[in-house]
């Protein structure tokens, strides 16, 4: 019997130790991820039974001394690591805190436990994620006439009509996986709040390669604008979310084209727009560079080329590169919130990291990225303390952008136009305001962009705060602007302050605007100014 439970311990040992340090050659690569992320997500757990094996041995008989001590010896290192393990855990939540607190731009304030509505302190020390009591469950909604182009709806008997969205895409390396199976805590915790959550299957390669999987992913996006509403869903706040290969569904649909991979059935749908995204630990590069994957690069292209794809890379690689989120960032991409664990041995830490830093550069909207220390892959199917930190993250992201947005009316439309707004410029900053299309005469047709009072609801004292942002990423973008100013001479609406922005395109400025959730902007000429609706 001590035999038997020194093995066992020394096995636990090596989890541990697995967890904390995963291997990335031979089989020490193969064992990292499973045995790594049990031991990682199961500290508790494995106290409690190094624990009881100790009881086994009293109550069988304790060996000799020398083999005894030994025993206590391995015991000890087991309770250690896992304890160095909990402590990570605990951690996370000052890591999450800081990393959206200390944001370039748009800091957010994370939650603290008390502030959750799903979870509580004894679920997360089982870290099983019960649903709420009042879950709400419409199963099996048919999307396609696939099997597997089904998708669930949850809500509760407290959501309210018009509640903000959110779709999620499970994982499991576009192969396998199920929409009943992953984001538990997370999405227990949305629909506690008020949201309607949508989990999608999708179908799976090699019976069907891609893009099967980004075809059934605007499937349903395009079935949530169209028919979310019956649900008490509003589809004008749609946020998206998905971990690993569902993460990287997620991103890619967010960064879509309105016409890319539609469906004949979705023609009619206009509106594609989604307010955010979620990406967990997500595949966010496709190509398998390993510039980004330092290494994990040919084992993804092997799942590709011989499962999901069934392509090779080699004469193929326009057909990668728009598979990949990296290479499809736009300008005006809608914000995103990337979580990724610095021990992942699927997908490399590089990759969200390069993937977060090619976005602060290319797109307007803002990024949160927030990198969980000595976390491995898929670690939220436990609602464990890390689980729940990242969870109040993705609430504070989520309900950041899913504002509502005030109905574009006439009346409301024609209080933009001149008159009755008057806007002005100040060319050379300090040099007296002067009618924006005088300075159009000299500078030629250029736009003017504000950051106050977001889809025109007034934010009176948030709005020094936005026009910082806006003049901080001018700067950042070495964009040529000027201080810009509308005001209504009736004293109907606060004077609201922009920027003129010269020699950019008409598209970029609209961009602009709908990263500072502008409703309009202005075009102006020597002849005109003209609003134009950007969102």
């Amino acid at each position: 019997m001590a035999y038997l439970i020194i093995t066992v311990s020394l096995w636990m040992t090596v989890s541990a130790l697995t967890a904390l340090r995963p291997g990335r050659r031979g089989v020490f690569a193969a064992l990292a991820y499973p045995v790594g992320w049990a031991a990682g997500e199961l500290p508790v757990q494995a106290i409690i039974f190094e624990v009881l094996l100790l009881a086994l041995l009293h109550w069988w008989g304790w060996p000799t001394p020398w083999l005894s001590l030994f025993v206590f010896v391995v015991s000890a290192i087991v309770v250690t690591e896992n304890l160095a393990l909990i402590v990570v855990q605990f951690l996370s939540r000052s890591v999450v805190r800081r990393a959206l607190a200390t944001s370039p731009r748009r800091p957010l304030r994370v939650g603290r436990p008390r502030d959750d509505v799903a979870g509580s302190w004894w679920r997360t020390m089982l870290q099983l994620p019960f649903h709420p009591r009042d879950l709400q469950v419409s199963s099996n909604v048919a999307y396609g006439a696939h099997h597997r182009q089904r998708l669930d709806v949850w809500r509760t008997s407290r959501t309210p009509q018009n509640a903000p969205v959110i779709i999620y895409f499970h994982g499991g390396g576009w192969t396998f996986g199920d929409k009943r199976e992953q984001g538990r805590p997370m999405l227990h915790e949305f629909v506690s709040r008020g949201w309607i959550v949508v989990t999608s299957n999708y179908r799976l390669a090699p019976n069907d390669p891609w893009p099967a999987h980004i075809i059934d992913a605007k499937r349903v996006l395009g079935w949530a604008k169209k028919f979310v509403a019956n649900y008490g869903g509003d589809p004008d706040r749609i946020v998206l979310a998905g971990g690993s290969a569902g993460g990287h569904l997620a991103s890619l649909l967010a960064l879509a084209e309105p016409g890319d991979w539609l469906s004949e059935d979705q023609r009619n749908v206009t509106d594609w727009s989604v307010r955010g995204c979620v990406s967990l630990y997500s595949v966010l590069e496709m190509t398998g560079d390993e510039a980004h994957w330092h290494g994990l690069g040919h084992g993804l292209r092997v799942l590709l080329e011989r499962r999901v794809v069934q392509r090779p890379y080699a004469g193929n690689h326009d057909l990668y590169e728009a598979m990949s989120p990296l290479h499809r960032i736009r300008v005006d991409a809608p914000p995103f919130l990337v979580v990724q664990g610095g021990n992942d041995t699927l997908v490399d830490v590089n990759v969200a990291r390069d993937f977060v830093e090619e976005f602060r550069v290319r797109a307007l909207a803002p990024v949160y990225y927030v990198e969980l220390p000595l976390t491995q892959h898929a670690f939220d199917h436990t609602a464990s303390p890390r689980t729940s930190s990242t969870t109040r993250a993705a609430v504070a992201f989520a309900e950041s952008v899913v504002r509502p947005r005030r109905p574009l009316t006439d009346e409301l439309l024609a209080s933009y136009q001149s008159p009755p707004v008057e806007v002005l410029v100040d060319e050379y900053e300090d040099d007296g305001w002067e009618p924006a299309r005088s300075v159009a005469h000299r500078r030629g047709t250029f736009y003017v962009v504000s950051a106050d009072n977001a889809f025109s609801t007034r934010l009176d004292p948030d709005n020094e705060r936005r026009r910082h942002e806006l003049g901080e990423l001018a700067l950042s973008r070495g964009l040529a602007s000027s201080p810009a100013l509308g005001r209504d001479p009736r004293g109907g609406w606060p004077e609201e302050k922009g920027l003129a922005i010269f020699n950019q395109s008409e598209a970029f400025c609209r961009a602009l605007g709908r990263a500072f959730d502008q409703r309009a902007i202005y075009e102006v000429t020597s002849e005109d100014l003209r609003v134009l609706v950007v969102s």
